[in-house]
């Protein structure tokens, strides 16, 4: 069984890498690439890839990949909400059902 701390720094991971591709959707509105990379929002969004991937790195060093790794489909889940809210996507029915068999099956692979 992964420990607790573990499982959350994984969940951790995966909502900074949800707010990272936010952050990347928002720089993406950059009129060039050159101005893409001196873009805040870009900016932002792969200082949070970047710490999320480092503790995703941390969390498989006292896991095992088999069970950490399907806990990272949680970004998905992130994702859909913080596009509800942000930029006002809608979660269909089809959407939300896709997203509750990501949960449990990482419920199910973890468990």
């Amino acid at each position: 069984m992964i420990e607790l701390w573990v499982i959350s720094l994984v969940v951790l991971s995966t909502i900074l890498g949800a707010f990272g591709s936010l952050f990347f959707k928002f720089g993406s509105e950059a009129k060039s690439v050159k101005k893409l990379f001196f873009n805040r929002n870009f900016l932002a969004g792969m200082v949070l890839f970047v710490v999320a991937t480092v503790l995703g790195i941390i969390a498989l060093k006292f896991g095992e990949l088999s069970k950490i790794f399907p806990i990272t489909s949680l970004t998905y889940v992130w994702v859909a909400f913080i596009s509800a809210v942000f930029l006002k996507e809608r979660i269909t029915k089809h959407k939300l059902l896709a997203l509750l068999f990501i949960v449990v099956g990482i419920i199910l692979i973890t468990g």
